[in-house]
């Protein structure tokens, strides 16, 4: 039996809203935390966010029996049907999770007393504290990016089929050009060749000098997310804008060693940007833990924009080094040698990674948790 507590902290009525989420275990063993930030929300509406919330976690535990946790009289009485639901915008609410809950038959949704709600209390009054712009809520929120630089490639179709089953979101192709970084490697034709066996989203990575030629045709071969460099190119706005107009969701790049505030000027227009955490040019390097504090600024920066946007970080990935970069606010992990040289299958390797993303939940909430009560 899984027990999951969830609450909502709501500064006003409506206000700002956090959310927070907390599965245990028999034993009193944390297994999973989520955590959600609303813009604007009334605390009923909150309350029951909170709850959608803990059952999509209970789906994704695979528990054989859960039962939901709330402090909230409000949404245990009305889903047991002895309160009404007159307002509107709450039936909207009270109806999906009624949804929910039917697809869901081992779970059941009990009220609690605050004092037995801490946890989740305290969880989602950091996630307020963080006025929007909290670490990724959870390992769905986060995607793995498999970068085919490490990979064996004689047997494409195979290799692409294997990588569709051990359940990648993305696939990473990074195109070197000999000049911006001192290899060569990828170029339109295996674009083209991929896009036609699979369905999962191409992300693209131009290491390239000038790529303003380039864009248009690394589009057309099927590139879902094309990321150039701030390094690279006197026309950053120009560029990031041909690759939308080419069809492509444009994402902007950032090396090491590079201020965070040169990519700043081109959020609005950038889907992502791409923290480099090794130098760019080959795979196998070791994790520069430095650009940790890179990551967390730009996250700070991309999260206050009134706009969707990933943060994606590349280079040295592993299970050593997902949970930090996940803290820091990363929502797409790039992964190489960490996938495919890991010493196990792909799918061992992708699953291991997905654990150590789930054990960095909330990782940059903790200094906010210390002393809650």
């Amino acid at each position: 039996m899984i027990r999951i507590f969830t609450d909502a902290a709501v500064d006003g009525n409506p206000g700002p809203a956090g959310i927070g989420v907390v599965a245990v275990s028999d034993g009193g063993q944390i297994v999973a935390k989520r955590t959600a930030f609303l813009v604007r929300a009334t605390n009923n509406v909150a309350e029951y966010v909170a709850l959608l919330e803990a059952l999509k976690l209970a789906e994704e535990l695979k528990a054989s029996a859960a039962e939901i946790l709330t402090d909230s009289q409000l949404v245990t009485r009305q889903l047991s049907g002895r309160y009404q639901v007159r307002d509107p915008e709450l039936k909207v609410f009270f109806l999906q999770a009624q949804e929910q809950i039917r697809k869901l038959p081992h779970i059941s949704v009990k009220e609690i007393s605050r004092a037995q709600n801490r946890q989740a209390n305290s969880l989602a009054r950091a996630a307020l504290r963080w006025k929007g712009h909290p670490p990724p809520a959870s390992t769905a929120a986060v995607k793995v990016s498999a970068s085919l630089l490490a990979a064996p490639l004689l047997n494409l179709v195979q290799l692409i089929r294997e990588l569709e089953a051990a359940g990648v979101d993305w696939i990473h192709i990074d195109v070197m050009d000999g000049h911006f970084v001192p290899n060569i490697t990828f170029g339109i034709p295996l674009v083209e060749q991929i896009r036609s066996v699979t369905s999962l989203p191409l992300d693209v990575h131009l290491m390239v000098e000038e790529p303003a030629p380039l864009l248009k045709s690394f589009a057309q071969a099927g590139a879902d997310i094309l990321t150039i460099h701030c390094e690279a190119t006197r026309n950053l706005h120009r560029d990031l804008e041909t690759i939308r107009e080419a069809g492509a969701r444009p994402g902007v790049a950032i090396n090491p060693g590079t201020p965070a505030e040169w990519v700043r000027p081109v959020f609005p227009i950038a889907d992502l940007v791409l923290v480099m955490s090794v130098d760019p040019g080959r795979a196998g390097q070791t994790f520069l833990p430095y650009v940790l504090p890179k990551v967390r600024l730009i996250r700070s920066w991309v999260s206050q924009l009134d706009r969707e946007g990933e943060l994606e970080v590349d280079g040295g990935i592993n299970e050593g080094t997902a949970p930090k970069v996940v803290a820091a606010g990363a929502t797409v992990l790039v992964s190489a040698s960490g996938i495919f040289q890991s010493g196990g299958s792909i799918k061992e390797a992708t699953d291991r990674l997905r654990q150590a993303i789930r054990s960095a939940m909330t990782t940059s909430f903790a200094d906010d948790q210390k002393g809650e009560t």
